[in-house]
């Protein structure tokens, strides 16, 4: 499926319809499920936004948003005038509307998480609880998730544009060098836990992150968008003028 917002293309992947599956661990009730899964998708799109309206507003073009089954990706053509300072910005602006959107939803609804509670319970419930509460949980909850400096979530693309202010060249290595340390640390935090699934989630993440890494690609001959659901390459953290390669921001994967 494939609509537009102003200035960006959307395209929803079929894959999305995993979330209502996943909907089914959650809650019982069909119009719950229901509710959940156009909370996550209205919750994931909003965190996209973020990302594609503010590298809009920093002149990036060719802006596109696709979702996915555990998420979405925001991909744009940058200019070089987009400092790494620009992207830093650009690859926060997701999990800020992300926490932004779930904190004035936590004003109406309780959400508890391991005896924790956030929020306050002004007597919503059915699909309008379901709704609010799913907003919290994407919206807030993996926001802050989002930002542990853990390449390629928005955390870990955060760490290598601050890094390249500083030092442009070795930006990418160290970003991924901390990011395989912090993801060693959860995995191993998960197993202890039980989080099997939570486990394997970060696995398959830190594998993303090393198989992604600038040399593990050639470089495409010029620069293009990607097709629908495929990712984009960038063939180096920060191009020359003459390159514009697309430049890919991840998205909030599913919180489990």
């Amino acid at each position: 499926m494939t609509f537009s917002l102003p200035g960006v293309p959307v395209t929803v992947h079929w894959s999305f319809l995993f979330v209502a599956v996943l909907g089914f661990g959650y809650y019982q009730d069909f119009a719950d499920i229901a509710a959940w899964t156009v909370a996550v998708f209205a919750a994931v799109l909003l965190h996209e936004c973020g990302h594609a309206y503010t590298s809009k507003a920093y002149g990036a073009t060719n802006v596109t948003v696709t979702l996915f089954a555990l998420g979405g990706y925001t991909t744009w053509l940058p200019r070089p005038s987009i400092t790494a300072g620009k992207r830093f910005v650009i690859s926060a602006a997701g999990s800020a509307v992300g926490i932004g959107i779930g904190l004035l939803a936590s004003r109406f609804v309780e959400v508890r998480i391991r005896g924790w509670t956030l929020g306050n319970d002004v007597g919503f419930d059915g699909p309008l609880e379901a709704f609010l509460a799913t907003i919290v949980l994407v919206g807030l909850f993996w926001g802050v998730l989002n930002w542990i400096p853990l390449l390629p979530l928005d955390g870990g693309h955060m760490l290598n544009h601050a890094l390249a202010i500083f030092w442009p060249d070795q930006a990418y290595n160290i970003a991924l060098g901390v990011s395989t340390v912090v993801g060693v640390g959860l995995i191993g935090a998960a197993f202890y836990y039980g989080q099997t699934f939570m486990a394997i989630f970060l696995i398959f993440i830190l594998m993303s992150a090393w198989r992604s890494r600038p040399e593990a690609t050639e470089a495409p001959s010029q620069p293009q968008q990607p097709a629908a659901g495929e990712r984009p390459y960038d063939p180096q953290p920060y191009p020359p003028a003459e390159a514009t390669p697309p430049e890919e921001q991840e998205p909030p994967a599913f919180p489990i």
